[in-house]
């Protein structure tokens, strides 16, 4: 069953993150543009709360699915895989090309080793700080979200048990889960001495994460039981207070913050999918199409929001100032991701999507 205002929100996120990295080489805009292109990166903490939401809607219309734990498996491995693995080639490509066209080094970044690349193509690369962020622009993301699946049917069992209680529980669960995990970043504060802020590498684990998933996990049993009757108005008021107060917090500018304010957006988040559920006119079909390529979008897009854009915009700020060379720029960026992650949908995703369906029939 398809979800519309799901493939709405997956489009949002996407165009949060573009926005976000588009504007990295745009120089000179005023405080308060910086800080809402600067929020727009929890754009992938939207795409966390419809995974974990989508996942439970999957597993919950494959109750009785045989051989369930392997299935599930081989479609994320099938989903997620071919694209990075495409993504992991793609950016050493880009690589080469730099060394081949420098005059001052004839060396790939250090970053580019035997250890680093097998981290990120066995998923592990959110485990090991060195691989993180690295071999794949934005590829945090991918190494947290794949950690999640392999945690993801012990959460949503639990889940399912508590299913009556899931609203009282969540409350006592999420706190469970934040005070645990600061506890956790404690611990290694004091042997390592590295603490959380934005973007780092304790920001981008699972660890930090996890109460975002939660989230999604909660509200999809929330939304299954009848609980959460809202109107879109009320909806709207808690999406922008909750976005405020994540704001407020960024602004304090308190480094050790960065470990609430994602599952506070991630809160927010919820009451956002809310509104496109209920406003179907909401859910443009060019917004839902670039729902449905989004995943190729986000590892495409770093070819035009940071290597190009770098090229070009401070000669278009000459010409035209700040902000129209940042809606140039942004513009840029999501026709091209979205033009080429067309292409990669009908010659990466969906080819290895139906090969893995094929896997799955002769398991059944």
């Amino acid at each position: 069953m398809k979800y519309k205002h799901i493939d709405s929100i997956r489009g949002i996120a996407i165009l949060m993150v573009i926005l976000v990295h588009a504007s990295t080489y745009i120089h000179g805009l005023d405080k308060t543009t910086f800080i809402l292109t600067s929020y727009c990166q929890m754009g992938v903490q939207l795409f966390f709360i419809a995974s974990a939401y989508t996942l439970c809607l999957s597993k919950s219309n494959r109750e009785n699915e045989n051989h369930s734990t392997i299935k599930y498996a081989i479609r994320r491995l099938f989903r997620i895989g071919p694209m990075y693995y495409t993504g992991i080639l793609l950016y050493f490509l880009i690589a080469v090309l730099y060394v081949y066209n420098s005059n001052y080094t004839n060396k790939l970044p250090m970053y580019y080793n035997i250890q680093n690349i097998l981290c990120n193509i066995l998923f592990l690369h959110g485990f090991y700080q060195p691989a993180n962020n690295n071999i794949v622009p934005g590829g945090w993301s991918i190494g947290t979200e794949m950690a999640f699946y392999v945690i993801f049917p012990l959460l949503y069992f639990y889940a399912k048990k508590i299913k009556e209680q899931i609203a009282q529980s969540f409350i006592i669960i999420t706190i469970v889960i934040i005070i645990l995990s600061q506890l956790i970043f404690y611990i290694i504060y004091i042997y390592t001495h590295h603490s959380v802020y934005n973007d780092n590498f304790m920001y981008f684990t699972i660890i930090n994460q996890l109460p975002v998933f939660y989230s999604g996990i909660v509200y999809f049993f929330i939304e299954k039981n009848g609980i959460l009757k809202t109107n879109w108005k009320f909806d709207l008021t808690l999406f922008v207070l909750l976005t405020l107060l994540s704001l407020f917090l960024w602004l304090l500018k308190i480094n050790h913050l960065f470990t609430i304010i994602p599952f506070i957006s991630g809160i927010s988040f919820v009451f956002l999918i809310e509104i496109f559920k209920k406003k179907q006119f909401l859910n443009h079909p060019l917004l839902l199409r670039i729902g449905t390529v989004s995943f190729s979008m986000y590892i495409i897009h770093f070819i035009f929001a940071w290597e190009i854009s770098s090229k070009i915009s401070p000669i278009l700020i000459k010409f035209l100032g700040v902000y129209l060379t940042l809606i140039i720029v942004y513009s840029i960026s999501i026709v091209c991701s979205f033009k080429l992650a067309l292409l990669s949908e009908k010659f990466i995703e969906k080819p290895f999507i139906e090969m893995g369906k094929r896997i799955i029939a002769k398991i059944n």
